[in-house]
């Protein structure tokens, strides 16, 4: 993974100034990862150990927890994210083990856990393959893969940013953005032994938005109206083998 760029570590670091809301509140962030929650009904894992690579605030992680009880590890290579995964955890009443890493190289066994997420990480890859690989080795046969990802794309929610996507290809300086869609990941995850893949576009809403508005456009989720103006999707699947 490459180093996080001083942008993206202000990020995090202007993030730990602000209390995290409650898992109840009704915020944009809590609708999402709500829907989540709902898009991995009977794939959570009900006992073992979770880890989310790139963790950033760990909100994820900390919800998948608060639901399963799973042992939680948060990884990321940013000290200031891995801070601030570890005040959602004191903030959440969520247990988490606290760790800087590469993607590339998870310091972990193969098999060593029963789920494996990330949120928003592998569209800063032009190959995501190597990191996805290392997702899948760390997983337990039976285990559940989980990713959700921002491609570069036009989407309503992100339509002001479409003059900076047309003209580059990076988020912000250093970090990229790659144009993925679906159909790459869902070739990837079943090369490496993950099926069957279950992928759902969403977030069919406009820049400003707020939960409210969010519910009422949540049952444009998994449409093909999603699929062209959702600003992201989500993907699951179980490893296979034994």
């Amino acid at each position: 993974m490459r180093s996080p760029t001083g942008e993206w570590d202000a990020s995090w670091e202007s993030q730990l100034s602000v209390p995290p809301p409650g898992l109840d509140a009704a915020t944009l962030e809590n609708h999402i990862d709500a829907g989540k929650l709902a898009f991995l009904a009977g794939l959570l894992p009900d006992q073992g150990r979770a880890i989310e690579i790139g963790c950033g605030s760990a909100r994820l992680l900390a919800r998948v927890q608060h639901a399963t009880g799973l042992d939680a590890y948060a990884l990321d290579p940013s000290p200031q994210a891995v801070r601030l995964a570890g005040r959602t955890a004191a903030a959440l009443g969520t247990p988490m083990r606290l760790l800087r890493g590469d993607a590339y190289q998870l310091p972990f066994p193969d098999g060593a856990f029963a789920m494996v997420l990330s949120g928003g990480l592998l569209e800063h890859f032009d190959d995501p393959r190597p990191v996805m690989a290392e997702m899948v080795r760390v997983l337990r046969p039976g285990g559940t893969f989980y990713a959700d990802v921002v491609p570069r794309k036009l989407s309503l929610y992100r339509v002001r940013e479409l003059p900076r996507m047309m003209r580059s290809a990076a988020l912000m300086e250093g970090v990229d953005e790659s144009a993925h869609g679906p159909a790459h990941y869902r070739r990837v995850l079943t090369e490496l032994g993950c099926e069957p893949v279950r992928i759902r576009s969403a977030g069919v809403y406009p820049p400003g938005t707020g939960a409210g508005w969010a519910r009422r456009t949540a049952g444009l989720d998994g449409t093909p109206f999603a699929d062209w103006l959702g600003w992201y999707f989500m993907m699951a699947a179980r490893r296979t083998g034994s």
